[in-house]
């Protein structure tokens, strides 16, 4: 039964749930005292020890009852008869033959087991209606063919055929041809045709179940790498709720990562004072000894966006990023621009930051981009704000429109901030060519940079942070 509890592991993560290591240890540990004969009983322990939160416990439910369910060549009407009789999800699934300390020996995705006889032929099997035999044959051949590895619909055809296999279909057709050729019994060979034809049926829907139930979460998997990867002004608006999500989980492991780094020990400096105040009760006895730490401030963060038509789309993902790692900034102000500075932090205070982001580019997004005149109106509004503690960061093309670039404004922000930071969605070859002034800002900046696609903008994003505890 460790092979079905690791396919049921198998089957949590292809559902987005998350299942470490130490909590599989302390499933098998509860599977061993509670057994596998209760259902609810086992439910129950599972739960416990493999769903940490409400959420989680909303899926470990659709999952067990997805994966721990026997219902494969069930007659369509309930039948007196133990053949075709579903089995009761709270009853005893295991072999009545069989001690109730033992675990039943099942295939893949039994809920205890569904029993029957797996020396006889597939014929004799679907003639006879034995539906826990055939369900507990095709399991078995599930599990022999790997079926808990498919992913993508494309394999549904694969594995039908394969568990079909598996299970005799060789020896099957070759009866069906045998009766064909036998005249004198002409009822047998569309029997067994449709028994064949009831075989794939079920097998096929047990394949599309397991691809739900395995296949889910890795293909999400792939479409979320691919969308990583992709450059934002490629991104189509169906995927914008998908690449919400996304950000939001980039940005928590990026606050994980950095929660630890608020405190900075200084090695090797002894803190005489709280040491000695520490160990008053042993007498002066050093027992307890305190080394000097010093708080990491968390960066102070002005995002300057350019919406024009060219960019907006990266000023989405950038101020999403941004607010979503609120708890690792001490403040974010936001600005857009196209020919004029606008403050837009109070939009993000006021409402949610997906709604937030969609108002402020309708707002201010337009077209005839000014990068000259938005540096004058930093110089007039911004400049008082700029100290040590401030990062500034730039998202736009520095593409000008022929306009004055205003080089010495962001001579002033370098010489004030603690870094000027440049996000440029063109390639690096493109900077300076045609109306790009990027050229011309980029020696007033500390990072000045790449960046035109998610994987690209939590490496800066991670660099904002990791340096700023490193220098600070």
């Amino acid at each position: 039964m460790q092979a079905t509890l690791e396919d049921f592991f198998k089957a949590l993560r292809g559902s987005d749930l998350e299942v470490h290591l130490n909590a599989q240890v302390d499933a098998a540990r509860a599977v061993e005292l509670v057994g596998w004969s209760d259902r609810t009983l086992l439910k129950n322990a599972l739960g416990t020890t493999l769903a940490k939160t409400t959420a989680d416990r909303v899926l470990f439910d659709e999952t067990f009852d997805r994966f721990f369910r026997c219902d494969a060549f069930q007659k369509p009407t309930g039948s007196a008869s133990g053949a075709g009789q579903a089995v009761p999800q709270g009853a005893d699934q295991s072999n009545p033959d069989q001690p109730k300390d033992e675990p039943p020996q099942t295939g893949s995705g039994s809920p205890g087991g569904c029993q029957g006889s797996g020396g006889q032929a597939l014929s004799q099997l679907l003639l006879s209606g034995d539906s826990a035999a055939l369900a507990k044959r095709m399991q078995e051949a599930a599990r022999e063919v790997g079926l808990t590895d498919i992913w993508f619909f494309t394999q549904k055809g694969y594995y039908t055929q394969k568990i079909q296999q598996a299970m005799g279909l060789e020896l099957l057709d070759r009866e069906i041809a045998d009766a064909k050729r036998q005249t004198m019994v002409p009822e047998r060979a569309k029997e067994l045709e449709l028994a064949r034809k009831r075989l794939f049926n079920e097998v096929r829907n047990f394949v599309e179940r397991k691809l739900a139930l395995y296949g889910t979460a890795p293909t999400r998997q792939l479409h979320d790498d691919f969308l990583q990867t992709q450059k934002l002004s490629n991104i189509e608006k169906r995927d914008f709720e998908r690449m919400h999500i996304i950000v939001r989980k980039m940005a928590k492991r990026l606050a994980e990562r950095h929660a630890r780094r608020k405190k900075q020990r200084v090695r090797g400096q002894l803190d005489f004072r709280k040491t000695l105040r520490k160990n008053a009760a042993y007498g002066g006895i050093l027992f307890e000894t305190f080394w000097r730490t010093k708080v990491v401030d968390r960066p102070r963060v002005i995002a300057i966006c350019d919406v024009s038509g060219s960019v907006r789309q990266y000023a989405r993902f950038l101020l999403l990023f941004l607010y979503s790692l609120d708890e690792q900034l001490s403040g974010v102000h936001s600005y857009a621009f196209t020919n004029h500075l606008v403050d837009v932090s109070d939009t993000f205070t006021q409402l949610p930051v997906e709604q937030a982001v969609d108002k402020v580019i309708q707002a201010v997004g337009g077209s005839g981009t000014d990068y000259g005149q938005t540096l004058l109106d930093i110089e007039e509004q911004l400049l008082d704000q700029i100290d040590r503690r401030t990062t500034i960061l730039f998202l736009g093309d520095a593409r000008n429109n022929r306009g004055e670039a205003h080089t010495e404004v962001m001579r002033l922000l370098y010489e004030r901030a603690r870094r000027v930071i440049w996000l440029n969605p063109e390639p690096t070859s493109f900077w300076g060519l045609g109306d790009s002034e990027m050229k011309r800002y980029a020696p007033y900046c500390h990072i000045a940079r790449e960046c035109n696609s998610l994987v690209q903008l939590e490496g800066t994003l991670d660099a904002l942070l990791r340096t700023h505890a490193a220098s600070a």
